[in-house]
C-alpha cells in the first residue's frame, strides 16, 4: 500500500496521521492532533523516533542513525522493544510520525492553518504533499493574523 497524504481546510492546525507496519508491536495506529503549544508539549514532544534493530547495521554503514541510542530512539527487535523503560505512550510510534509531519510542514515558511492527513506517510511523502500544495496557488492563501 502506498502513502496517501493531503490537506483540507480547517480553522487551526489539525493532523490525522495513520501508520501501518507488519510488525505486530506497531500494527495499525492512528493519531489525531489539534495544534496548541500545550498539546504539543503534552502529546507529541516526548515521542521518540523508532527503528528496527535488524536495520541498524546497514543504516550506520550508510552514514545514517549515527546519533541514535536507546536514550533517543525506540528500538524494535522482532516482537520486543529493547528500551528498558518501554514506550512513553502506548501509540508512541504514530505520535512520532505526527511530530515528523509538524517538522516537515514547517518548511512552508509560515504556520499552516488547515488539516493535514497522512496514511503510511513519512518525510518524503510529507515533503511531496507540501510541495504540491505550495505549487498550486489556487489551493492556499496567505492571511494576516493579529
Amino acid at each position: 500500500m502506498v502513502a496517501r497524504c493531503g490537506f483540507a481546510p480547517y480553522d487551526g492546525l489539525k493532523l490525522d496521521i495513520e501508520i501501518e507496519f507488519a510488525n505486530e508491536l506497531i500494527g495499525i495506529q492512528r493519531f489525531g492532533f489539534e495544534g496548541s503549544p500545550e498539546a504539543f508539549k503534552s502529546e507529541l514532544s516526548a515521542a521518540r523516533t523508532f527503528g528496527f534493530m535488524e536495520h541498524a547495521e546497514v543504516l550506520r554503514a550508510q552514514g545514517f542513525a549515527l546519533g541514535s541510542s536507546l536514550e533517543n530512539t525506540v528500538v524494535v527487535s522482532g516482537q520486543e522493544i529493547l528500551n528498558q523503560e518501554g514506550l512513553r505512550f502506548p501509540d508512541e510510534f504514530v505520535r512520532h510520525k505526527a511530530l515528523d509531519a509538524i517538522g516537515d510542514l514547517a518548511i512552508a515558511g509560515a504556520p499552516i492553518l488547515g488539516m493535514y492527513y497522512s496514511y503510511r506517510g513519512g518525510h518524503q511523502a510529507n515533503f511531496t504533499a507540501l510541495s504540491a500544495l505550495l505549487q498550486d496557488d489556487s489551493a492556499w492563501e496567505t492571511i494576516e493574523m493579529s
